[in-house]
């Protein structure tokens, strides 16, 4: 339907005064409102730092010397462990942001800013990877491929990454007795700090991804691919736990006193770094300095295809269907991304701002959404390994199951289950799709071509990263001078693009098939 300019002008008049009138969602909410009581880092912490470093550089010393990895397989070759070190991978950054999500509203209204402004701090996160991505694919390549100084990128760039946490934290903690201007000043300087270390642990992500899909059989992609968003929502129950047992030792002896949301800011920086040390000191000793060549993998493959024929076999079809399977993907990872960045943040506003929640209980909602992500994917492994469903009808199915639990966004008055709820269906629904369409994606991607693994690890990594930028801005935009409502009808109709990119995904599959 469309507006005449008259109408489009009321309409805006409308909207303008609902904003004098009525103000934005977190109006009401100032920098004197929230606790200064300010909780200091000690040295004994600062000792613990440098004691890691220590030891790090000295296992990196004897790897450099040309000793082993103390947990690798000294021929390189596939095994659990070092799929369960890719795991940690991705479990990692999900425990991290939702580690800082809960509290970065509060502290940036504790620092003169506003919730928009607590979007982009957590959305300048993947700009920085994205960059990072851009910059880390010139370190590596698939066809000459060297196995020791892909490790080495990732140690020194994650190891860089990590170095910056204790640092971003300390400038945080410096600031809590200044005035609102010099604390938004610090404000933007710890947003471009943290887009720095983004973009160094960016870095990593092409010779990571390409190592994984060297290192995996095809016939394991899909597999392993369901069990990394398994991780990454393993991370999200982990995320809120850890953030509660960091609040409870933070406060300590001011456990009848809130903490400034600054001090807990500087702290969530601090734990961040401890996890993310220990995630670079496990994988760096799992990591193999050599791998297997891994060109026989191809024929194995075909044969494979024609042994089973009515296993799905992305590698085994037309160029142009293989093409089109990894193009989707990456469209496909642009509008999932936007969805479950967007409810990260939008569930812990409504909660904290709508229904009154301290940021302890709404960090634990991440806990619910990825416990319920969790029995939706084991639920579909099963139907998949009792050949109740196949791996097409699944990906069709969950797609189609986002779209209709992004309805219960909407507000209808049943208070936070129904936003839960929906957060479930929809989180749940893309993990599921998107561990099938990242395993499709990893096994139509053929070395040498314009969808070769490090180009579609760019490209969908690119999608993550804008998507992810773009998400937290736009949602708590949205709800803050919106409305639930407005935000609902955003996700509704991205919910139903992703079903778009699936529904033509598993038609080329089943084309093939017929």
């Amino acid at each position: 339907m469309a507006f005449s300019t008259a109408e489009d002008s009321t309409i805006l008049l409308q909207f303008k005064a609902r904003l004098i009138v009525e103000g934005p969602l977190t109006d009401a909410l100032r920098p004197e409102s929230f606790s200064q009581v300010e909780v200091t880092i000690g040295t004994g912490v600062i000792m613990g730092i440098l004691l890691f470093f220590c030891l790090a550089l000295m296992h990196e010393l004897f790897v450099g010397a040309g000793g082993k990895p103390l947990l690798a397989r000294r021929d390189g070759s596939n095994s659990t462990l070092l799929q369960l070190g890719f795991l940690i991978g991705w479990f990692v950054p999900f425990v991290t942001k939702s580690l800082s999500i809960p509290i970065s509203l509060d502290y940036a209204l504790a620092m003169g800013e506003s919730a928009t402004a607590s979007g982009v701090m957590i959305g300048t996160m993947p700009v920085g990877a994205l960059i990072g991505t851009l910059a880390g694919k010139r370190f590596t390549n698939e066809q000459d491929w060297d196995q020791r100084h892909a490790r080495k990128v990732f140690v020194c760039c994650y190891g860089l990454n990590v170095c910056a946490m204790p640092a971003i934290a300390l400038v945080i903690q410096a600031c809590i007795g200044w005035h609102v201007e010099a604390k938004r000043m610090v404000f933007w300087l710890v947003v471009f700090l943290t887009f720095v270390a983004n973009v160094l642990g960016g870095m990593i992500m092409i010779p990571w991804c390409t190592m994984w899909n060297l290192v995996t059989p095809h016939d394991d992609k899909t597999f392993w691919s369901m069990l990394a968003q398994c991780s990454k929502n393993c991370g999200l129950i982990a995320g809120p736990i850890c953030f509660a047992m960091l609040s409870r030792f933070v406060r300590g002896s001011y456990a009848s006193e809130a903490v400034s949301p600054i001090s807990m800011m500087s702290w969530v920086y601090m734990g961040m770094f401890f996890i993310q040390a220990t995630e670079l000191a496990t994988v760096a000793s799992i990591l193999p300095t050599q791998i297997p060549d891994t060109r026989p993998q191809a024929s194995e493959d075909k044969c494979n295809a024609k042994d089973v024929p009515q296993e799905v076999q992305p590698e085994s079809l037309r160029a142009d269907s293989r093409e089109q399977i990894v193009w989707n993907m990456v469209y496909y990872a642009y509008e999932r991304c936007f969805t479950v960045s967007a409810i990260e943040v939008a569930t812990i506003m409504l909660l904290e701002v709508s229904y009154g929640w301290s940021p302890e209980f709404s960090g634990a909602s991440f806990m619910v959404i990825a416990f319920g992500s969790l029995l939706m994917t084991g639920f579909s492994a099963l139907l998949m390994s009792w050949k109740l469903m196949n791996e097409p009808f699944i990906f069709l199915t969950m797609a189609g199951l986002g779209a209709c639990g992004a309805i219960l966004f909407f507000d209808f008055h049943l208070g936070a289950a129904s936003l839960l709820l929906a957060d479930v269906i929809v989180y749940g629904g893309a993990s599921i799709a998107t561990g099938i369409g990242e395993g499709w994606a990893c096994r139509a991607a053929t070395k040498g071509t314009s969808y070769g693994i490090e180009v579609y690890r760019l490209h969908s990594t690119a999608g993550v990263c804008i998507a992810r930028f773009l998400g937290p801005v736009a949602a708590r935009f949205l709800l803050d001078f919106g409305g639930r409502n407005i935000y609902a009808v955003v996700q509704f109709l991205l919910c139903l693009l992703a079903a778009r990119s699936v529904y033509h995904t598993v038609s080329l599959v089943w084309t093939s098939r017929a």
